[in-house]
């Protein structure tokens, strides 16, 4: 199969539609214990973690409205992701990333168009499928060669790397991924707060007390309207950090 065959013009941001999705926090007590999150988080957050949020890819209307727009390359290989995109959307992940012996598979549209904005999307569908059954080492390799860009995909790119990170007790890690999704696009009161709480969590398990303290403050006084804020969370890891701040 030939490799990046071409490239295209179209940022990651016109990719998918980028409604606004509220994102819930966690608030679990034991979120700052040394070791992976608990078995209800990862549960609870699963899907949001490894989609961030970003809204289901419009098939037909998406292919119908950009075709004309397209350069050849980018047209061939957003024709050639629409089954594999079905599959994913329907949670087949085995035939999404292997193919389904009639068209072609998640891993092949990645080496023959991974050039192309299509292409990129079809590396992040396949980053995140490796994900959805397990193959956390894939996955990683995947997304982290997924050109990200100022878009929601790219942070739900950003909060999948950091579940997987957390998963594999690299806490370090994670939250550095998971702050890099709390700024992308761009800072929100939705979001931004909900990935601070999770790259706090890890900064914590990661024995960084103090930068995780900083960053509920931050959550605590930039984001008041957010769940987390709302709901004392923060206050209560804040609290369990600095008790001296409640005195």
């Amino acid at each position: 199969m030939a490799k990046n065959k071409g490239r295209s013009k179209m940022s990651d941001d016109e990719v998918i539609d980028q409604d606004e999705v509220i994102y819930e926090e966690e608030t679990a007590a034991n979120a700052g214990a040394p070791s992976a999150a608990p078995q209800s988080f990862i549960e609870k957050y699963r899907n949001l973690l490894l989609v961030g949020g970003a809204v289901v890819l419009a098939i037909g209307g998406y292919f119908v409205y950009n075709w004309s727009q397209k350069d050849k390359v980018n047209q061939e290989a957003q024709a050639a992701l629409i089954s594999s995109a079905l599959y994913y959307e329907q949670d087949s992940m085995n035939k999404a990333i292997n193919g389904d012996g009639q068209n072609p598979s998640l891993i092949e549209i990645v080496d023959d168009f991974g050039s192309t904005d299509a292409g990129n999307l079809a590396r992040y569908y396949l980053g995140t499928a490796y994900f959805k059954t397990g193959n956390l080492e894939e996955g990683i390799t995947t997304l982290e060669e997924y050109k990200k860009g100022n878009s929601m995909v790219s942070a739900a790119a950003y909060g999948a790397l950091g579940y997987a990170y957390e998963q594999k007790g690299e806490f370090e890690e994670a939250a550095k991924n998971y702050e890099e999704a709390s700024h992308t696009p761009e800072d929100n009161m939705y979001s931004t707060p909900f990935y601070l709480m999770h790259a706090a969590r890890n900064l914590e398990s990661a024995g960084k007390a103090d930068e995780a303290l900083g960053l509920y403050k931050e959550i605590k006084e930039k984001y008041p309207m957010s769940d987390a804020a709302r709901d004392g969370s923060a206050d209560r890891y804040i609290a369990k950090l600095s008790p001296e701040d409640f005195e």
